[in-house]
């Protein structure tokens, strides 16, 4: 029997979930003014619901940000689109933002140390948090 690691559904998961949003933003811009266009690109998306896993929230982010656990860095985020599981408001980021103090949970694509899991700052996330529950 062949089992699938998890590590590879996410990875799987997560190159569908970006090919869905890059064709939908695609047409989005096609179908609509320049300016328009811009605008919308400018305004932040909220972050999706998992409906496969309902306590996973995907959202766009950039590319190799830290995972923190207890100020460590315990991993890194590879790719761009990730799932997250909740917010917490804490001590502040330096990353600034509409939520200075706000961090995000999650596992590490490249875990180093405690699992992999921990908190990334709200201000490397693209997409809006407030639909994440608080942890």
């Amino acid at each position: 029997m062949n089992k699938a690691s998890p590590r590879a559904g996410r990875l799987a998961g997560s190159i569908a979930c970006a090919f869905i949003l890059v064709s939908t933003l695609t047409s989005a811009a096609v179908a609509q003014p320049a300016e328009k266009a811009v605008a919308r690109s400018a305004a932040a998306s909220n972050c999706l619901r998992d409906q496969g896993i309902p306590s996973h929230f995907w959202c766009i982010n950039k590319p190799g940000i830290r995972v923190e656990w207890a100020g460590q860095t315990v991993g890194y985020l590879n790719t761009n689109t990730n799932w997250f599981t909740c917010r917490h408001e804490g001590d502040p980021t330096g990353g600034g933002g509409p939520h200075p103090n706000r961090w995000i949970y999650t596992l590490a694509d490249s875990p180093i140390s405690h699992g992999g899991w921990g908190f990334v700052k709200d201000s490397d996330v693209v997409d809006e948090t407030n639909p994440l529950p608080p942890c």
